[in-house]
């Protein structure tokens, strides 16, 4: 990539993200570079932020002060060069560790294009045309009234599907179409899925993320469960650390509207979503219960709890959220309860060039996002009904629920979040 005098290159390993810089990071291309960050952390995670800037020649104050700050929050610096040992340990005023020793360099190590470039003249051309095939800017992104349009259509086809299930004679249940997600559900493992058809899907000026997941929660009923799910006032409490604050608005007979603050959790990248959402509750029978929600309202709220931070209008900003609607199924049987929940996000387009890095990871945090979901909900399920079984001075209905294993991401929470 390359942006007026600096070169870079983005890469994301298993564990580190990591940024190789060649040239002058002045103060414009320190603007791009963390512009870049912003949109790659929205999708990294928690990987470790690596900046090699081993050929980086000199640096502006809008450079210096990114690079101070990134190192502040945990990045690690790598700088093999005299001149740029020297900057670095001007920025940070200290001397900077031995990356060639550190216990971290082996872990954060991806690959180094610039270094091999540069060390082999043969292979320079060739190296940055495919790094300028990469978009170096990273704009911001605004909802177009087409992208919603196709929002809207592929979230009616997912309602007549569900109308599908609920009728008499359907299939209710995602799990129950295959044995071998039975088998699964059973032996303890979540099974998660993405939708069938391309994912994500491209639709027109963004991407719809659909993923589907189960689990069995033995030893429990229907009931247990709701009052985990529809206690919306304390999602802040079951779903954290995601779920920042959570409130009921109002109730109907059938519809539940609250509000969320839900944060991402993009390492560095404070970015806040302020959503109200719409909840629909069908009781089917006592065995057989489903839910709806959809977001009404989503907005970004950047450098969330610095002194810039500032509310985006709605669909302006980022663009890695802007519109929210999830589908949630409880049957009681087999002994326990199966929960699924069908996870649906409406985000801005990844460009063509990064979609061979990005696709993978963007799956990778949509099954975890899931995952932490149900094991939220699961362990919220035993410690409600521990704490209704203690005031009553009554054995807990869920005291034989297996041991769940500890979240793996926390992206999403409860019923009514997508990824």
């Amino acid at each position: 990539m390359k942006s007026q005098t600096l070169q870079y290159y983005m890469h994301d390993g298993p564990t580190a993200f990591r940024f190789e810089l060649a040239g002058d990071l002045n103060n414009g291309a320190a603007r791009d570079l963390d512009q870049a960050w912003r949109t790659a952390s929205s999708v990294v995670g928690d990987r470790v932020l690596v900046i090699d800037m081993t050929f980086v020649t000199g640096a502006g104050n809008d450079g210096r002060s990114l690079l101070a700050r990134w190192y502040a929050e945990g990045a690690q610096l790598i700088a093999r060069s005299k001149v740029s040992r020297n900057l670095a340990e001007a920025i940070i005023g200290k001397p900077l560790p031995d990356s060639s020793s550190s216990d971290d360099a082996g872990a954060a190590r991806t690959w180094l294009p610039f270094h091999a470039s540069f060390r082999r003249p043969r292979l320079r051309v060739a190296l940055l045309l495919g790094a300028l095939l990469l978009p170096g800017r990273a704009h911001a992104a605004n909802l177009k009234s087409e992208t919603v349009a196709a929002w809207d259509e592929y979230i009616q086809s997912v309602s007549v599907t569900l109308q599908d299930r609920v009728r008499p004679g359907g299939t209710f249940l995602w799990t129950y179409e295959e044995p071998e997600r039975i088998a699964k559900a059973h032996r303890g493992d979540m099974v998660v899925a993405p939708a069938p058809g391309p994912s994500p899907r491209k639709v027109r000026g963004g991407l719809i993320h659909h993923w589907i997941a189960a689990a069995f929660l033995p030893n429990v009923k229907i009931d247990d469960i709701l009052e985990v799910t529809e206690d919306y006032d304390r999602y802040q409490e079951f779903y954290r650390p995601s779920v920042l604050a959570s409130k009921t608005v109002a109730r109907g007979d059938s519809n539940v509207y609250f509000s969320m603050q839900l944060m991402n959790k993009a390492f560095f990248l404070k970015t806040m979503l302020d959503a109200d959402y719409q909840s629909t509750n069908v009781r089917l029978d006592e065995r057989r219960f489903y839910s709806v929600s959809r977001s009404t309202r989503v907005q970004e709220i950047q450098d969330y709890g610095r002194p810039g931070e500032y509310r985006m209008p709605e669909g302006q900003g980022g663009g890695y959220i802007w519109k929210l609607f999830s589908i949630g199924r409880l049957n009681q049987r087999d002994g326990g309860v199966y929960i699924e929940l069908e996870a649906i996000a409406l985000s801005r387009d990844i460009p063509a060039t990064l979609r061979i890095v990005v696709d993978p990871i963007v799956r990778s945090v949509s099954r975890n996002a899931l995952i932490t979901s149900l094991t939220q909900t699961e362990e919220a399920v035993c410690r409600k009904s521990a704490e209704v079984a203690q005031s009553a001075g009554i054995p807990s209905r869920a005291e034989h629920l297996r041991d769940v294993p500890a979240p793996l991401s926390n992206k999403s929470a409860g019923f009514t979040r997508a990824h």
